[in-house]
This record gives C-alpha cells, sequence and structure tokens, in this order.
C-alpha cells in the first residue's frame, strides 16, 4: 500500500512540488536583494542601485548561458544527452509495424511460449522472452506465472509480465500477443522484480538481519 501511494501520488508529486519551493526562495531571494540596496530617497532612475545589481545580474546570466552555448558538443556529459526524466532515450525509434504474418498457425498456450520467442504489444514488438518463471503473490495478488523478459526498442531492459497479460501465442512463429500498449509496462509496475528475489531487502526487514 505504502509502495502504490509512493508510485502514484508522491513520485509524481516531487517534481512539481520541488520546482516550485526552488522557484519560490529564487524570488524571494531577488527581491530581499534589491530592497537592501534600494535608497530609501532615490534622486534620479540612475542612482537607485537596485537597477544596476539587476542589469549586472541579468547580463551575468545571460553571459552564463553564451558561455554554456558555445561549449563543444559532448563537453558537459549528461547534460547533452537527448533523454527525458527515466532510461529511455527522447528520440528512440518507434518499433516497426505489426507484421499480420506472425499470427499464422495453430492456437497455442502459455507452456508454448519458449526463451527467445517475441512479445508484441499493441504497438509492436515489446520484448524478447529470457525464461518463465514460476508462480508469484505481489501486493496481494496471485500470478499464475511471469515472464521475466529483455525490452526491445527503449523498453526497460527488464520486464516481469505477468502472464494474464497474455492473450495469444503462436508457437509457428515463437510469437506471443499482449493485452497492453507498449508504453504502460512502468505504469503497471513490470520493470521492477518480485519481492521475493528483489536485490534490495524486503519490505519491514531490517538490512542485515
Amino acid at each position: 500500500m505504502i509502495n502504490r501511494l509512493k508510485r502514484r501520488l508522491v513520485t509524481p508529486a516531487a517534481v512539481p512540488v520541488g520546482v516550485a519551493i526552488a522557484v519560490a526562495v529564487l524570488i524571494v531571494a531577488v527581491g530581499e536583494i534589491l530592497l537592501r540596496v534600494h535608497p530609501s530617497d532615490p534622486s534620479s532612475e540612475l542612482a537607485r542601485p537596485e537597477l544596476w545589481v539587476a542589469l549586472g545580474g541579468a547580463l551575468a546570466i545571460l553571459g552564463l548561458g553564451a558561455v554554456v552555448a558555445m561549449r563543444p558538443q559532448g563537453s558537459m556529459g549528461i547534460l547533452d544527452r537527448e533523454v527525458v526524466v527515466g532510461d529511455r532515450p527522447f528520440f528512440a525509434p518507434d518499433p516497426p509495424p505489426l507484421d499480420v504474418t506472425l499470427r499464422r498457425g495453430e492456437l497455442g498456450t502459455i507452456a508454448d511460449i519458449r526463451p527467445g520467442d517475441t512479445l508484441y504489444a499493441r504497438n509492436g514488438p515489446l520484448a524478447r522472452v529470457v525464461a518463465m518463471l514460476p508462480a508469484e503473490e505481489e501486493f496481494g495478488r496471485r500470478y499464475r506465472g511471469l515472464i521475466y523478459a529483455e525490452g526491445l526498442y527503449g523498453a526497460s531492459a527488464e520486464l516481469f509480465i505477468p502472464v494474464e497479460a497474455v492473450f495469444a501465442v503462436y508457437p509457428e512463429t515463437h510469437s506471443a500477443f499482449l493485452a497492453i500498449k507498449g508504453d504502460e509496462t512502468e505504469h503497471f509496475g513490470w520493470n521492477r522484480a518480485p519481492d521475493s528475489f528483489r536485490r534490495t531487502p524486503a519490505r519491514g526487514q531490517i538490512p542485515g538481519a
């Protein structure tokens, strides 16, 4: 329950709340600096030091931006990468269109899924099967089994997909089709290993105990 609230409420709110706090602190700090240098009885516009301080600060920011913009490509490390928040490149190639010939031959069952088979979402190839895992209980839900898979075309490197998500298996083409869109794996939490073999301590367990 706590992890679910964190994933659905706390984590999405962290970025906008953090940005709002940073902007508020910046506005207050700039305002306080200008008020401290503001004369009580200015004789003219040119004699007002807070205007010169504001102008100097603006020029300093513009100068810093110009220096950063003129740096050679790749010199700023991660800041030069075209990525969004996360591990998927912003300009990752789209998966190829779904080949209708993949749905060929007799329908199989979950037992026919083998390592190396390709899992397809509604919009194209999603992952390649690495192994089939036994039944698992996660957050009070009992799954008949999990498909351990390697993501394709920018999907998560590791995926743990419940077999309940599979609606069709075609052994002849080594294909299995999932009842999801390709961008829903993180929403369902399938990019995280089950608690039973997660590398971090289980919830409520004292590390080293």
